[in-house]
């Protein structure tokens, strides 16, 4: 009941609060809705009934009769029957291109709940196996060893098993783990002697022979080897991108770790009007050599228009939980007391390859999960804002899985931006207990960012978890585990109100965008969707279900699932 009140209460604010503007700029719209219940989630979280659009921009907002004059006799009105309008969602860590190039290529999809089992992805590739030429590769995705019933990684021997004639190569729903059989393991050249690379791990048994396991770094082995793609697949992959963003109501997408064909792809796509999301493309530092070229390269992040630019630069500091390969501190992983995950990079060149790609003008965004590879980014950030004399750098830390108060202490003081993943509690909030109690406390909070005035922006990591922004909604709030049932962690539940603010304001913030998005304000692009529920006053379980109805981009309609009202 209170939430009710406080909301009517905002209503009446926002009426008195917008109607001078209105009387003095608010004519000849281009688009009027009205009879709605829209949620701006400006500064004073102010509630309005009708929204005014020209030129691709709020023009006004208020209530219906005070922006009434707004409209002229070509303005299109559309009577939302109080049906719900928030700002454009934003997601600001995905790998979207990388998601729909795998359902191009068709790939085997071995996650779940496609797959439950071992056996069952075994018989997907033994019938893949059969209708292909002999010593053609087979491809998957997905897997997740938690998930399935006999509770392991899938084996070399599981794959050849299944189909000795072909290379098979399925990859891990975390993206840092892939498992190969013996056909593809010679491919790769990958045997007894072969030693783990930096920041990788090739997985032997006890006697020496290699399993199939690859982690992080040490995947490269096998995907410098993979097929090529046909040359048209990444601008085909920018569209289906689109259209799936814009499905679920996010406006704005960041694509993080793309590299040139990627790139290639969403410029062509636009060009082509196939975009019809906002991208930020956060192009990959695997290397001070990449660091080096995208420094040569001329651009820097910023470089674009309001569809389609470029964000910061992504490298990456350890590995993933699901691989086991995050950078902790002492104790170890439970059941491998010595395993304390791996680094990427040295100290030493992490920060010569932040340094030179800040200095280029390019924000910085580096993986880290665990609370030593945490650790290690704070210090190199530390370094380059200093030696820069950044005042407002915005660097992020992705994931930031381990957060504890000691870490949460260091982000506070450099300003750092966190690209969380409420998604994670629900999908993947099995991983954290093989980390041990006091791990899960601190994996992937909330409530305390907000506490010690930490900026968290929110991001599915599609696909690791699925694409939809609602999912992320709902766990924020709930932080309830799939497999077991449990809430994990509850102190850091967060109201529904902050959840959004992760997908609204503290996404456009994080990519230095909050002049133009994030909120419903005159003068901010006109990117808004109209969903089924009121999710200020939806039971919190049913957070997850929200349906759009219709999602619009610069004004426009760009997805129109059920109808979101009449056009009179």
């Amino acid at each position: 009941m209170k939430r009710r009140h406080k909301v009517t209460g905002l209503a009446l604010l926002a009426t008195i609060w917008f109607t001078p503007a209105v009387a003095q700029t608010c004519k000849d719209a281009d688009l009027l809705l009205r009879n709605g219940h829209i949620i701006t989630m400006d500064g004073a979280k102010r509630v309005v009934s009708s929204m005014a659009v020209r030129d691709g921009r709020i023009l006004a907002l208020g209530d219906d009769d005070s922006l009434a004059a707004c409209a002229s006799s070509r303005t299109q009105l559309i009577n939302l029957q109080r049906r719900t309008v928030l700002p454009g969602l934003i997601d600001v860590h995905t790998h979207a291109m990388e998601w729909v190039k795998s359902i191009l290529r068709g790939e085997i999809d071995a996650g779940y709940p496609a797959v439950h089992s071992i056996s069952e992805i075994t018989q997907a590739v033994a019938h893949r196996s059969a209708a292909l030429p002999q010593g053609q590769w087979i491809i998957g995705s997905g897997w997740d060893d938690s998930k399935l019933a006999e509770h392991r990684y899938i084996t070399r021997q599981d794959l050849d098993a299944a189909s000795a004639d072909h290379p098979v190569y399925l990859k891990h729903v975390s993206g840092h783990m892939g498992v190969a059989n013996s056909a593809a393991l010679r491919l790769a050249n990958i045997t007894k002697a072969t030693q783990d690379p930096q920041g990788g791990v090739v997985e032997h048994d006890a006697s020496g022979e290699p399993t199939g396991i690859l982690k992080d770094t040490a995947m490269g082995l096998i995907a410098g080897i993979l097929p090529g793609d046909s040359p048209d697949i990444d601008v085909r992959a920018a569209r289906l991108v689109s259209e799936k963003a814009a499905e679920v109501g996010l406006t704005t997408i960041h694509d993080i770790f793309i590299g040139p064909d990627e790139m290639r792809g969403y410029q062509e796509a636009h060009r082509r009007g196939w975009l019809k999301v906002r991208v930020q493309m956060s192009p990959r530092i695997g290397s001070i050599a990449d660091a080096e070229k995208l420094a040569q390269m001329g651009v820097h992040t910023g470089f674009g228009d309001d569809l389609l630019k470029f964000g910061a630069a992504k490298m990456f500091a350890d590995g993933g939980m699901g691989a086991r390969t995050v950078a902790i501190y002492p104790p170890g992983v439970i059941g491998e007391p010595s395993n304390l995950g791996v680094l990427r990079w040295t100290s030493a060149d992490m920060q010569k390859a932040h340094l030179i790609a800040a200095g280029a003008g390019w924000q910085l965004e580096t993986h880290a999960i665990g609370d030593r590879a945490i650790d290690e980014v704070l210090d190199s950030y530390a370094a380059v804002i200093k030696q820069l004399g950044l005042k407002d750098a915005r660097f992020r830390i992705v994931h930031a899985g381990i957060s504890t108060p000691a870490v949460q202490k260091r982000m506070r003081e450099l300003n750092v931006v966190i690209d969380g993943n409420p998604t994670f509690v629900y999908w993947i909030g099995s991983w954290f207990q093989k980390y041990g109690p006091e791990r899960v406390r601190w994996s992937y909070p909330a409530k305390s960012y907000i506490e010690n005035g930490i900026v968290e922006a929110a991001g599915s990591d599609v696909a690791v978890t699925p694409i939809s922004p609602w999912w992320g909604i709902w766990a924020a709030v709930v932080r309830r585990d799939l497999q077991s049932g449990q809430i994990l962690a509850p102190e850091e539940r967060i109201s529904v109100e902050q959840a959004l603010t992760l997908y609204t304001r503290n996404g456009a913030y994080a990519g230095f965008e909050e002049d133009r998005k994030g909120a419903l304000e005159p003068g901010k692009l006109a990117d808004f969707i109209v969903v089924n529920r009121d999710v200020l006053t939806v039971p919190a379980d049913e957070l997850k279900d929200v349906k759009v109805l219709q999602t619009f981009v610069n004004g426009q309609s760009v997805y129109v699932g059920l109808p979101s009202g009449h056009t009179q």
